[in-house]
Protein backbone atom coordinates (compact mmCIF):
# COMPACT_ATOMS: atom_id res chain seq x y z
CA UNK A 1 0.00 0.00 0.00
CA UNK A 2 1.51 3.45 -0.85
CA UNK A 3 0.97 6.63 0.67
CA UNK A 4 1.30 9.86 -0.90
CA UNK A 5 3.09 13.01 0.40
CA UNK A 6 4.20 16.16 -0.81
CA UNK A 7 7.48 17.04 0.06
CA UNK A 8 9.85 20.45 -0.18
CA UNK A 9 13.35 19.34 -0.65
CA UNK A 10 16.12 22.65 -1.79
CA UNK A 11 16.77 22.99 -4.66
CA UNK A 12 20.45 21.13 -4.37
CA UNK A 13 18.74 17.77 -2.79
CA UNK A 14 16.20 17.94 -5.25
CA UNK A 15 19.33 18.62 -8.26
CA UNK A 16 20.69 15.69 -6.75
CA UNK A 17 17.70 13.34 -7.12
CA UNK A 18 16.71 14.19 -9.97
CA UNK A 19 20.48 13.71 -11.87
CA UNK A 20 20.32 10.33 -9.87
CA UNK A 21 16.87 9.38 -11.63
CA UNK A 22 17.87 10.10 -15.09
CA UNK A 23 21.25 8.16 -14.17
CA UNK A 24 19.34 5.29 -13.56
CA UNK A 25 16.31 5.95 -16.24
CA UNK A 26 13.94 5.62 -13.23
CA UNK A 27 11.43 7.90 -11.58
CA UNK A 28 12.22 10.43 -8.92
CA UNK A 29 9.45 9.02 -6.71
CA UNK A 30 11.42 5.62 -7.15
CA UNK A 31 14.84 7.43 -6.11
CA UNK A 32 13.37 8.98 -3.10
CA UNK A 33 11.41 6.00 -1.51
CA UNK A 34 15.25 4.29 -2.11
CA UNK A 35 17.39 6.62 -0.80
CA UNK A 36 14.28 7.01 2.25
CA UNK A 37 14.82 3.31 2.73
CA UNK A 38 18.86 3.39 2.87
CA UNK A 39 18.13 5.91 5.95
CA UNK A 40 16.15 4.09 8.07
CA UNK A 41 17.60 2.12 10.42
CA UNK A 42 17.12 -1.10 10.45
CA UNK A 43 16.61 -2.08 14.13
CA UNK A 44 13.18 0.15 13.80
CA UNK A 45 11.53 -2.79 12.16
CA UNK A 46 12.15 -5.19 15.08
CA UNK A 47 10.97 -2.79 17.52
CA UNK A 48 7.67 -4.43 19.04
CA UNK A 49 5.36 -1.56 18.94
CA UNK A 50 4.40 -1.95 22.37
CA UNK A 51 7.71 -0.60 22.68
CA UNK A 52 7.39 2.47 21.16
CA UNK A 53 4.29 3.55 23.21
CA UNK A 54 6.56 2.92 26.11
CA UNK A 55 9.34 5.17 24.92
CA UNK A 56 7.00 7.86 24.59
CA UNK A 57 5.82 7.40 28.02
CA UNK A 58 9.15 8.07 29.08
CA UNK A 59 8.50 11.77 28.57
CA UNK A 60 6.57 11.77 31.36
CA UNK A 61 8.96 10.45 33.86
CA UNK A 62 10.54 12.59 36.55
CA UNK A 63 13.95 14.11 36.17
CA UNK A 64 15.33 10.99 39.01
CA UNK A 65 13.30 8.91 37.30
CA UNK A 66 15.35 9.32 34.29
CA UNK A 67 18.29 9.89 36.06
CA UNK A 68 17.33 5.96 37.49
CA UNK A 69 16.86 4.64 33.88
CA UNK A 70 19.91 6.13 32.92
CA UNK A 71 22.18 4.43 34.81
CA UNK A 72 20.19 1.15 34.28
CA UNK A 73 21.84 -2.53 33.64
CA UNK A 74 20.72 -6.01 33.08
CA UNK A 75 20.39 -7.69 35.74
CA UNK A 76 23.56 -9.85 37.01
CA UNK A 77 21.61 -13.19 35.79
CA UNK A 78 20.85 -11.81 32.95
CA UNK A 79 24.31 -10.32 31.79
CA UNK A 80 26.24 -13.99 32.81
CA UNK A 81 23.66 -15.80 30.69
CA UNK A 82 24.32 -13.12 27.87
CA UNK A 83 28.29 -13.70 28.11
CA UNK A 84 27.70 -17.43 28.45
CA UNK A 85 25.81 -17.64 25.05
CA UNK A 86 27.98 -15.12 23.42
CA UNK A 87 30.77 -17.35 24.46
CA UNK A 88 29.57 -20.58 23.17
CA UNK A 89 28.06 -18.89 20.54
CA UNK A 90 31.84 -17.38 19.27
CA UNK A 91 32.89 -21.30 19.78
CA UNK A 92 30.38 -22.58 17.72
CA UNK A 93 28.92 -25.03 20.48
CA UNK A 94 25.85 -22.97 20.89
CA UNK A 95 22.20 -25.04 20.14
CA UNK A 96 19.47 -23.64 18.48
CA UNK A 97 17.19 -22.96 21.77
CA UNK A 98 20.26 -20.83 22.81
CA UNK A 99 19.93 -19.17 20.16
CA UNK A 100 16.40 -18.31 20.31
CA UNK A 101 17.66 -17.42 24.25
CA UNK A 102 20.15 -15.13 22.70
CA UNK A 103 18.34 -13.34 20.18
CA UNK A 104 15.67 -12.66 22.82
CA UNK A 105 18.32 -11.25 25.54
CA UNK A 106 19.96 -9.29 22.86
CA UNK A 107 16.78 -7.33 21.75
CA UNK A 108 16.02 -6.83 25.63
CA UNK A 109 19.26 -5.32 25.59
CA UNK A 110 18.74 -3.27 22.75
CA UNK A 111 15.68 -2.02 24.05
CA UNK A 112 17.26 -1.16 26.94
CA UNK A 113 19.78 0.71 25.49
CA UNK A 114 17.14 2.69 23.46
CA UNK A 115 15.07 3.65 26.83
CA UNK A 116 18.69 4.94 28.55
CA UNK A 117 19.21 7.22 25.50
CA UNK A 118 15.80 8.53 25.17
CA UNK A 119 16.41 9.19 28.66
CA UNK A 120 19.64 10.79 28.47
CA UNK A 121 18.33 13.37 25.50
CA UNK A 122 15.15 13.83 27.67
CA UNK A 123 17.65 14.73 31.06
CA UNK A 124 19.73 17.07 28.26
CA UNK A 125 16.60 18.74 27.02
CA UNK A 126 15.60 19.13 30.35
CA UNK A 127 18.66 21.49 31.18
CA UNK A 128 21.17 18.82 33.21
CA UNK A 129 24.25 17.45 32.52
CA UNK A 130 24.73 13.97 31.63
CA UNK A 131 26.05 11.40 33.53
CA UNK A 132 26.59 8.01 34.38
CA UNK A 133 28.26 7.61 37.54
CA UNK A 134 26.48 7.35 40.71
CA UNK A 135 27.04 11.30 41.85
CA UNK A 136 23.88 13.61 41.36
CA UNK A 137 23.27 15.03 37.78
CA UNK A 138 23.88 18.54 37.81
CA UNK A 139 22.25 21.68 35.94
CA UNK A 140 24.46 23.74 33.92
Amino acid sequence: METAITVNFPKPVYRRLRQQAKVFRRPIDDIVVQTVKKGLPLWLDSIPPDFENELSQLDNLSVPQLQKLARSKLSNAKQKKLDRLLEKNSEGTITFKEIEELDSLQLEVDLLTLKKAQALALLYERGHKLSLSKAKDEKP
